[in-house]
């Protein structure tokens, strides 16, 4: 018996790879670098929240060989997740608008440290493509609640 789920953007507890690369690159310049409106949408969804939906698709004979969206609550544009880290970290919001161009010969230079190494101008660029997803069948399957996005300082490296 099979069961798979597909997370959309995790975070939570200090040990994603995502909002808290974020948070990091905040807290160090306090500010955040954007293309364009920045206004893909994202749905990100807390790691308890992943475990939990876990445990009750292994709980459900309705869930059976099944594979599921699993996402958050809320759906946020990219700039308002990044807002709402700003937020948590108790730092004014603050954005630096750049050009593509400009940002992809930036992000050569920025690449050369060594928190940076693994970004790239493809994962820019995806802040205003949307990547929020339906959880209306986990949440039929095996009763899926998964909460807003809601940043603390827990959550946060």
């Amino acid at each position: 018996m099979k069961k798979i789920s597909r997370p959309t953007l995790i975070f939570g507890l200090g040990l994603d790879k995502n909002i808290n690369v974020i948070a990091r690159f905040i807290s160090r310049f306090h500010f955040f670098p954007i293309l364009g409106s920045a206004c893909g949408l994202r749905q990100p969804i807390h790691v308890s929240d992943v475990a939990t939906a876990c445990k009750a698709a292994m709980e459900s004979d309705s869930a059976k060989n099944r594979a599921y969206n699993i996402s958050g609550a809320e759906i946020v544009s990219y700039r308002e997740m990044v807002k709402r880290i700003f937020e948590a970290l108790d730092i004014r919001p603050r954005f630096l608008s750049i050009p593509l161009w400009l940002f992809a010969a930036g992000m050569a230079t920025v690449r050369l440290l060594p928190s940076f190494r693994t970004w790239s101008s493809a994962m820019v660029e995806r802040m205003n493509h949307n990547m929020e997803f339906d959880h209306d069948e986990a949440s039929h399957d095996f009763d899926f609640k998964p909460r807003g996005f809601v940043l603390n300082r827990d959550d946060l490296c």
